[in-house]
């Protein structure tokens, strides 16, 4: 005998089974077998809610509430305490000033319409998140190179933005299917047009910038925590500066702006993996790397990846590389002199190219609606 169910779709994109399609953050009433083998597929498929929702749920849950394009932050909560939340706001800010006004703007969740997402689809698995699903644009939270934008973490993302070429052909050399959009680095569009300035210093400006913390046996991709010690070790005839990582903070206390005026403010940058390095080579900031910290855990953790842009860094030597504490305070004052070489030009031009910068958030803008008139 069948039975008139109540079905609700609490996920952001469609969800088929057998002949049945629940819509986003919609109920849908089915006539349905309770003891049948399909009834039970639906039971068990992930998404789907039987009976009606409170309206405290919906509110909660319902993805067709939400904006046209979703900037989403994919954090349980929005408190300032959540290292990554200010990372996205750099990133979709330049993007959200050349969208149509109210059309956009920033959610925890994703929505039933376009939403951009800075984590990939293996991030959000292994985390619990909303599954990544047809309207699911991807751009990765930052520029470094450690494998979160490779083919294989970004399957189920139909549209992925890349910074530049070398982005897009390590994704398609590893089968991505969907489409990939050259669109820039948006975080430092606000530096390239202008919007900060560059603040003088009395003395040559150096600036250590480690990339966060890691817990496995290649930890050492990390000059944390050493970098708190070691900068101290710098003589006195330089300014240092330690601009931390946002999830690497002392404190929660601790201001995690990003470190766009730092970058901009440095003559020299000390950096390890992870985007600060190449944030720094688009500013025209010649980069030291402390080797005898990093260098053999990079090229372990990467050796079944030689095309990873952080292992082509140390195993080719592009830019500054110091072999200990002695050598990299020797370093300073080359790169003061000599400046960025013609080596780490090129490799950032690749990257990220020249006349891409400043333009970031209106070409990623731009693709975004294309995509949304699809």
């Amino acid at each position: 005998m069948k039975s008139l169910v109540n079905v609700f779709n609490r996920f952001h994109f469609p969800i088929t089974v057998d002949s049945y399609t629940f819509p986003p953050g919609e109920v849908t009433q089915i006539e349905i077998e309770t003891t049948s083998l399909q009834f039970r597929r639906l039971r068990s498929t992930r998404g789907l809610h039987f009976g009606n929702p409170t309206e405290e749920w919906k509110g909660r849950h319902r993805p067709d509430m939400r904006y046209e394009y979703n900037m989403v932050y994919d954090t349980p909560s929005q408190r300032r305490d959540k290292p990554y939340v200010r990372v996205v706001e750099a990133l979709a800010n330049p993007i959200l000033k050349h969208l149509p006004a109210g059309s956009a703007g920033f959610t925890e969740r994703p929505g039933a319409r376009l939403n951009l997402r800075f984590f990939s689809e293996t991030r959000i698995t292994e985390t619990g998140k909303d599954p990544v699903g047809s309207n699911d644009v991807f751009m990765s939270h930052g520029i470094g190179d450690k494998n979160y934008w490779l083919a294989e973490c970004i399957r189920q993302y139909s549209h992925a933005f890349v910074v530049g070429p070398a982005w897009r052909d390590r994704i398609m050399k590893g089968g991505y299917k969907g489409k990939v959009w050259v669109t820039g680095y948006t975080k430092l569009d606000p530096v390239f047009q202008g919007e900060y300035e560059r603040q003088k210093h009395d003395k040559p400006y150096v600036v250590w910038a480690p990339t966060h913390g890691y817990y496995h046996r290649h930890r050492g991709r990390s000059s944390y925590p050493q970098c708190l010690s070691l900068i101290n070790e710098i003589p006195d005839e330089y300014e240092t500066h330690l601009a931390m990582h946002p999830s690497s903070r002392l404190s929660h206390q601790q201001a995690q702006d990003v470190t766009l005026q730092e970058l901009l403010d440095a003559d020299v940058v000390i950096a390890d993996a992870g985007s600060t390095l190449y944030e720094a080579w688009a500013l025209g900031k010649p980069v030291i790397f402390p080797d005898w910290l990093c260098k053999a855990d990079v090229l372990a953790y990467f050796a079944d990846d030689k095309e990873n842009l952080e292992y082509r860094i140390y195993d080719e030597q592009i830019g500054y590389h110091a072999t200990d504490m002695k050598h990299l305070i020797k370093l300073i004052d080359v790169a003061l002199r000599d400046g960025m070489q013609q080596r780490e030009r090129d490799f950032i031009e690749t990257v990220f190219p020249d006349e891409l910068r400043g333009k970031a958030g209106k070409l990623a803008a731009e693709a975004l609606m294309s995509i949304r008139e699809r």
